[in-house]
């Protein structure tokens, strides 16, 4: 009789309510793996920290949340190259580490770089090819304007696109069709824009910022994740979709002095229905600092909690149109609210 109880409750409840399905995506902010040409054999550069700490070391902190999602992804502001070859001297700044660093990503479980940059052609396309041959060699995915990074699971299907502002702005049209075709002609469950933009160091997103996250959510964009001002900005939703206008550093061996303290790793967990349909989106914010030295950056972002986690949210929150919520210091994360993908009907 219980099994026939039983039985009849699961006929009972809606298929969906069985068949739902999270994916779950770790993001975190500008990373350089390398240093600027003159300094590769620095003491306190990227560099000397690998053969001191090893290839664990920088990212040892968020191995709980990169080893035990669905995907983990950084924004690789720098060139793998085994040499200088293409070097653009007119640039102020350029940053390379050899192609070994590779270890450091597949050893630290992540599985997606964004190369859509301005440091990605520190060395031209000698460099850039480089670093592509490079992360295919390691097995590590990339993403960059029209290479878009497809990830599967059980069925479901979300895309990467990865764009800088020039490249998104002079390619607006291309990008709305190009999702409409993802959607309704190559089976895409949901739409993720990785975005580089913004002005350096300013903690208050523009508005051209704003106003391409609004395309990219009219055109249906699912989440949008903004990197390249190095400071944390702030939140909002568009069109029941999320907005991080940026992420801030985090293991960035430019700086061997730390600029912008505050951090944070950004979890996203996307439902879709037993049919793909992308039910809804949850976000949950990890307060992090660059170093655990105010002044030397030692390369590990570490957590932080107390009075220190309230500095990260408040950064967040004074650039922000919704209310972040209270951190939870069991939990050591901030809960975002859950969004329908689908406003309720009035």
């Amino acid at each position: 009789m219980r099994r026939l109880l039983l039985l009849l409750l699961c006929l009972l409840l809606p298929a969906a309510a069985l068949a739902d399905q999270t994916l779950t995506f770790t993001f975190v902010g500008d990373c350089t793996l390398g240093s600027e040409e003159y300094r590769q054999n620095a003491e306190d550069a990227l560099n000397a920290y690998v053969d001191s700490c090893g290839y664990d070391y920088f990212f040892q902190n968020v191995q709980f949340l990169m080893q035990h999602d669905d995907l983990t992804i950084i924004n690789l502001e720098s060139v793998l190259s085994d040499n200088a070859y293409g070097e653009n001297k007119n640039k102020t700044y350029r940053f390379r580490g050899p192609t070994h660093f590779t270890e450091i990503l597949t050893r630290s479980g992540i599985e997606l770089c964004t190369l859509a940059n301005n440091h990605t052609a520190d060395y031209g396309s000698i460099g850039l090819n480089a670093t592509h041959q490079a992360l295919d060699a390691a097995g590590v995915g990339w993403c960059a304007d029209e290479d878009i990074f497809l990830f599967e699971k059980d069925g479901v299907k979300v895309a990467f696109i990865a764009m800088v502002s020039s490249s998104f702005f002079n390619n607006r049209e291309w990008y709305k069709q190009k999702v409409k075709s993802l959607k309704e002609e190559e089976g895409v469950n949901a739409v993720i824009l990785c975005f580089h933009g913004g002005s350096e160091y300013n903690t208050v997103h523009n508005k051209y910022q704003e106003n391409y996250a609004r395309i990219a959510t009219d055109a249906g964009t699912d989440l949008v994740i903004m990197h390249h001002p190095h400071v944390l900005q702030g939140i909002t939703v568009m069109n029941n979709r999320y907005v991080c206008y940026s992420l801030g550093n985090f293991v960035f061996g430019g700086n061997c002095k730390v600029r912008a303290l505050e951090t944070m790793a950004v979890q996203a967990a996307l439902t879709f229905d037993d049919e793909g349909v992308l039910q809804g989106s949850q976000l949950f914010l990890y307060p992090m600092h660059v170093s655990d030295d105010p002044v030397d950056n030692h390369y590990q972002p570490c957590l932080v909690t107390g009075e220190a986690a309230e500095q990260v949210l408040k950064l967040v929150q004074a650039d922000s149109t919704l209310t972040i919520p209270a951190f939870d210091e069991e939990t050591g994360r901030v809960t975002m609210d859950y969004l329908p993908a689908f406003a309720p009907a009035e």
